[in-house]
Parts: C-alpha cells; sequence; structure tokens
C-alpha cells in the first residue's frame, strides 16, 4: 500500500513522525513523505532537517509560504491546493494521511477528492471554537475516509456527523509517542542549545493567533504582561504563520530582551518533548498543553479560546486574556501542590503506543476505489 502523508510544519511533524517510522519500516507499505509550507521555509525551523536525522526523504517538497510575515491564508491555501494536486498526480497513493485541521490540510484534503485518492484522518471529531480551525477540521472528516480519533467523545462526533461507524477508530493521541522516546533532550543540551540557564521555575511558552477569538495583541500583551510579574525563566516558540502571527511574533521577540527568557524559532520534537519534561509550567493556546502535557503531568495556562470546546484534564487552568487573571493562573500552576496532584494520572488521549494501532488499522484496511463514501445515515 502507498500511503502518502502530509507535513506541513513542526506542528503536525510530531504528531506523525512515530506513525511515518513504522510505515517505513513495516512490510507492505511504501511511505511517500509530502512536506509542504512551513517544513520548506527556514524561518520557521529547520524542519526538513529533522525529517533528515528521522531517515525519512520527502519525495515532495512544496513552497506556498511565501516571504511575507503574514501571507494571506487564501493565496497559501490556493497553492498548496495545486501543489498537493500535482504532487497526488505524480506519485498515485493508494491513500493520503492528513492530521488536524489548518487550512493548507483542508486545501489537501479537496485535493485529494478531486484526485480521487482516499483520505485517512487524524485528531477528527474535537472541537476548538475560538479558530476557524474547527471548521476546517468537520470538513476534513466529511471528506475522509477513515477516521482514526483521539477518543471515544471525537469518535461519537464523528459518528454524530453522519460517517460510518465502521470507519471510526480510537487510536489515542500519536504525539503523545514523543514522551517514551528514548532521545529526549536532557537540561545540559537544552541549555547549550538556547544559550541560558534553565534555572527553575521554567515556563514555555507557545502562543499562537486565536483566529476568531480575541485580537492577537490583546492576548500576547496580556501574556507577556504576566512573564513580567511571575519570575521565572522563560522560553518561547514562536507562532505559526496564521494570521495575525506577526503582531504576535514582534511582541515575544521585543519582550526576550530579558537574561532569562529566549526565543526560539522551532525546538524540533526532540527539544520541545525534552523541555515539557524539564519545564514547571506551560503558558499560551497551544494544543500541545491540552494533548501532550497532561500524561507528563504538566500544568498548564490556557489562555482564551482558541482551545474552546477542546477535552480538558485537571492539568489545564484556563484564564481570560486579561493580565491579571492570568497572573494568577500561573501563580497557581506553579505551586508544589498543584504539580504534586498531577502526579500518575496519566492521560485519557492515550499511553503514547498510538502509532502501532494506526499501522495495525492501515494494515487490515481496503482503500476504496473508486473512493465512494457509504450514504450519510439518518438517525
Amino acid at each position: 500500500m502507498r500511503i502518502a502523508v502530509l507535513t506541513t510544519g513542526r506542528q503536525d511533524w510530531g504528531i506523525l513522525r512515530s506513525t511515518c517510522l513504522l510505515l517505513r519500516d513495516r512490510p507492505g507499505f511504501e511511505l511517500l513523505v509530502l512536506a509542504g509550507g512551513m517544513c520548506c521555509e527556514p524561518r520557521f525551523g529547520a524542519v526538513l532537517a529533522h525529517l533528515e536525522q528521522d531517515g525519512i526523504s520527502p519525495v515532495e517538497r512544496m513552497r506556498w509560504v511565501g516571504e511575507l510575515a503574514d501571507a494571506p491564508v487564501h493565496l497559501q491555501s490556493g497553492d498548496a491546493l495545486r501543489l498537493i494536486g500535482d504532487a497526488l498526480a505524480r506519485h498515485r497513493p493508494d491513500a493520503l494521511l492528513l492530521v488536524g485541521d489548518r487550512f493548507e490540510t483542508a486545501a489537501a484534503a479537496l485535493a485529494a477528492t478531486l484526485a480521487r485518492v482516499p483520505i485517512v484522518h487524524l485528531h477528527g471529531g474535537e472541537e476548538t471554537a475560538g479558530a476557524f480551525d474547527n471548521a476546517l477540521r468537520h470538513a476534513i472528516t466529511k471528506l475522509a475516509h477513515l477516521h482514526l480519533v483521539s477518543h471515544v467523545d471525537h469518535a461519537r462526533r464523528v459518528i454524530a456527523m453522519g460517517e460510518d461507524p465502521a470507519s471510526v477508530h480510537v487510536v489515542g493521541a500519536p504525539g503523545l509517542d514523543n514522551v517514551h522516546r528514548t532521545d529526549l533532550a536532557e537540561r545540559a543540551e537544552l541549555e547549550q542549545f538556547l544559550g541560558i540557564s534553565l534555572q527553575p521555575p521554567v515556563v514555555l511558552v507557545t502562543h499562537h493567533p486565536a483566529t476568531l477569538g480575541a485580537a492577537p495583541e490583546q492576548e500576547i500583551d496580556a501574556v507577556i504582561a504576566t512573564m513580567d510579574r511571575v519570575d521565572a525563566t522563560y522560553v518561547v516558540t514562536l507562532p505559526n504563520a496564521d494570521p495575525g502571527s506577526a503582531a504576535i511574533r514582534e511582541r515575544l521577540v521585543a519582550a526576550v530582551n530579558h537574561p532569562r527568557r529566549k526565543a526560539a524559532e522551532a525546538l524540533g520534537e526532540r527539544r520541545y518533548f525534552g523541555l515539557l519534561r524539564l519545564a514547571d509550567a506551560m503558558l499560551g493556546n497551544s494544543s500541545s498543553g491540552l494533548i501532550e502535557a497532561p500524561l507528563l503531568g504538566l500544568p498548564v495556562v490556557n489562555v482564551g479560546d482558541r482551545q474552546k470546546g477542546r477535552l480538558r484534564e485537571a492539568n489545564v487552568l484556563d484564564a481570560p486574556p486579561d493580565a491579571d487573571a492570568i497572573t494568577a493562573r500561573l501563580t497557581d500552576a506553579l505551586a508544589p501542590g498543584f504539580r504534586a496532584g498531577l502526579t500518575g494520572r496519566g492521560s485519557a488521549l492515550g499511553d503514547g503506543h498510538a502509532a502501532e494501532r494506526i499501522v495495525d488499522i492501515l494494515a487490515a484496511w481496503h482503500p476504496p476505489v473508486p473512493p465512494i463514501k457509504p450514504p450519510v445515515r439518518i438517525a
């Protein structure tokens, strides 16, 4: 089975990595990695270098982000549709594996539909009402033929949308597979890479635009004000190429002019998950705080509505985009008693072995030819 997998940047390679490595090595599969978007732009981190380090050589490298700091997403989506469509025509895979909810992922799903390539979708059925990603995720679900979801509640939502229950499988969140890696960066490597001492408490800051939420300037200004108030070592990862990211990026770069703060374009999976394991708290609005952090028992202050509707566990403290509220929540998150209360809880999104389930399901699956879906069920 020829399986094409699309990665568009650091935000999804950490999710896809474990599955791609198993597909590459398992007899009966031919892995075709399509790398596009932020993967091909050095200013968003050396993502292609991370793929090469893992022994993955993409069969396509597609550039559509452009040079603009805030490139219009409708132009990016149009370019992605064309380039991915061309790649599918060249390689003719038996299926295309997509993860999540980004605009270029939706463009890829449309390209695959028009190219008559069946779609496998990871992380469907979730809710993030504060961003247009939510609508895109559900649109991809309706175009997909095989649904690999992270939680039983997400499976129920996909089925409620009219999808065939036989096509829906709960596999857990594959990003959690990184927690079990034996090569995660330790403190010394992280300090050398970042160029600062990781003196506790260490807070990882990851904040992206909430495309249907508050103004990005309002949210990030409140986050930075909290950094000024709460004494800690702050490691900041800069935002992806979403609408509003330029304002966040500019403010964060200015805010790290401080001896205990450092901004990184991208840490790479080894360093990112190593830092998650070492950190004392996480601050911002990244899905990582709600998906990967619970398995590590890492306290998270989730700011604003970007993740509104997503499943929450005991490690998450929500705060509106207000400096006083965020400061209070971060202070609570850094209290020793709060972290101690998270010990041994595990995660509702899996055990870190999702890739094995995914590949087993793919091995037993017969991609539909032609890719016709069953009629929508009527309750």
